[in-house]
């Protein structure tokens, strides 16, 4: 990634979390339930596959 389009990243978060804390803090929080439950559900998932798999061994 170019040095310059970081520096710019950077600088809208930094200016968007003085400017709007609030929409900031909202929207970290959106992020980080999503990628909670996302990894939980994806646990999940993958728990079944693996009892799945186990079965078919044993069969």
């Amino acid at each position: 990634m170019d040095f310059t389009l970081l520096a710019l990243l950077i600088l809208s978060v930094v200016l968007i979390g003085l400017h709007a804390p609030y929409a900031a803090l909202t929207l970290a929080a959106i992020i980080l339930l999503s990628t909670v439950v996302t990894r939980l559900s994806w646990a999940v998932l993958q728990s079944f596959e693996t009892a799945e798999v186990t079965q078919r061994i044993w069969d």
